[in-house]
């Protein structure tokens, strides 16, 4: 080879390496260049997402915080609902269970259960925060012994259907308390505390040194419950060594007993068992029971016993404070035949405290009708809301078959409960003209047996106020028993 070609191989390989060199140069370059790119989207992206997640941990912050807000309002409306509703308490009463021998044998023929009574009320029963119900007659445990007027032995699982209805008190300071003697209070006295202790019996004590008021503890409420019968029948009195069984009117004791209710509870319900039966006014003798109990601070009075649907309303008491008054919510469960009879009420009523001073008001009360329906075989018997009450039961109805010229339709029921339907408001509404004419012929009756109403003694007055309670216990007993008669008759 000659060196002229051996030079100009050199010089092209000098050449082409010089050109790789400077792709070399290039291609780094821009390698470095496309990798600075890539760091600076990096780095921004990270910048953005450091920006994005910024916010984005932000707006959860927030959220959460607002999330946490929310929930401690939530909190707080539940707390102060739950302290609300605990400052208010809803009651219900109704009238005489009364269980005659057609009552007796429906449930004799279901195995001796009685739930059926009740069935059709046992929501709104349930519902109330504590219900009552007069237990007009004993419980007895034989049931070869169960029998209806005149002289009542109750089966004991009347009780047990009472209590599954939802019923929290009965009271059975009443005029048949001792249709059974002793034996009738013991077994009732013993049922309830065997077989229901929390249940709240009321008016008859298996000891005498049990006491005749008891105080129910509800919610944020000490509510005193008593009960006291005027009366008892005139087929059974009570023997004077017995006389604790059974709570009977006495001014001193209710006086007692209210007084030491008023230091333990916020508010005193008294069931009173008195008045005449089948009689729409309001008695004297009953009547200053009642003014009575208003004067020593009763909130509620419950009259049962004139086994008729009768007025209600507020009475305004001598220290300046209401009481609420039911005079009668008639019957409850019976087999008397007349509409009158047929026809009785639920008394509802709230109680509300005041959060701060503890007082306690009634801010609603009425009455709810109700009807006791029986067939002509006694296979359907119960109570009913009149509500609830169809044309179609009315007609079924044995009234009709004991009486086929009776009007028992809804229209008349519904026309009866309409005369109570309106509660009295005027605290000055004592009796009816015809009981100012009953109290003077009975003040002129009085005169010409001797018992002077107001005689005079060394320069003073002396009234039937100065009476013992035991004396005016007996005298409105005897009146009690001889004004109630007429309907002893249908019991």
């Amino acid at each position: 080879m000659s060196e002229h070609r051996r030079r100009r191989r050199e010089e092209e390989e000098a050449r082409r390496r010089e050109i790789e060199r400077r792709r070399r140069i290039i291609r780094e370059r821009k390698r470095r260049q496309r990798i600075m790119r890539q760091r600076m989207i990096l780095a921004g992206i990270g910048a953005l997402v450091l920006v994005v997640g910024g916010i984005a941990v932000g707006t959860s912050v927030h959220k959460k915080n607002e999330e946490k807000q929310a929930k401690k309002i939530e909190e707080q409306k539940k707390k102060e609902a739950v302290a609300e509703e605990a400052n208010v308490l809803q009651m219900v009463a109704v009238g005489d269970n009364l269980i005659h021998d057609a009552v007796i044998n429906s449930g004799k023929e279901q195995d001796w259960n009685f739930d059926f009574l009740y069935e059709n009320i046992k929501e709104d029963i349930e519902k109330a925060d504590l219900a009552s119900v007069n237990q007009e007659t004993p419980f007895i445990k034989d049931h070869d012994k169960a029998v209806g007027y005149p002289d009542f032995a109750t089966p004991t699982e009347v009780g047990d259907a009472l209590v599954k209805a939802g019923f929290d008190i009965v009271t059975q300071a009443t005029e048949h308390a001792f249709d059974r003697e002793s034996d009738g209070i013991t077994d009732s006295v013993e049922f309830w505390k065997k077989s229901y202790p929390k249940i709240v019996d009321l008016g008859i004590h298996g000891e005498a040194d049990e006491a005749r008021y008891q105080v129910i503890k509800k919610k944020n409420f000490k509510v005193a419950v008593m009960n006291y019968s005027s009366m008892v029948s005139e087929n059974h009195s009570i023997p004077e060594e017995e006389s604790y069984m059974v709570d009977t009117y006495s001014e001193k004791n209710i006086k007692e007993d209210l007084a030491k209710a008023e230091k333990e509870a916020d508010v005193s319900i008294v069931y009173l068992h008195g008045g005449k039966s089948d009689a729409e006014d309001t008695d004297e003798k009953l009547q200053e029971k009642i003014d009575f109990l208003a004067e020593q601070g009763a909130d509620v009075v419950i009259c049962s016993h004139p086994h008729i649907l009768k007025k209600y309303g507020k009475l305004t008491r001598p220290d300046g404070k209401e009481m609420l008054v039911y005079y009668s919510l008639g019957n409850f469960v019976s087999h008397q035949s007349s509409l009158e009879n047929l026809l009785g009420g639920m008394a509802e009523f709230t109680l509300k405290k005041d959060a701060k001073s503890g007082e306690v008001t009634i801010e609603e009360y009425g009455l709810v009708p109700l009807v006791i329906h029986y067939n002509d075989d006694f296979t359907e018997m119960g109570v009913y809301k009149l509500s609830d009450y169809t044309d179609a039961l009315a007609e079924e109805h044995k009234i009709h078959t004991e009486d086929e010229e009776a009007e028992f339709t809804v229209a008349a029921l519904k026309e009866a409960a309409e005369k109570v339907a309106t509660p009295v408001t005027d605290s000055t509404e004592k009796t009816s003209g015809e009981e100012v004419d009953a109290k003077q012929g009975d003040a002129e009756k009085d005169t010409k047996e001797g018992s002077n109403t107001s005689e005079k003694t060394e320069g003073q007055t002396v009234n039937s106020d100065s009476k013992s309670d035991k004396q005016k216990e007996n005298e409105d007993s005897q009146t009690d028993k001889e004004t109630s008669k007429k309907t002893k008759k249908e019991e």
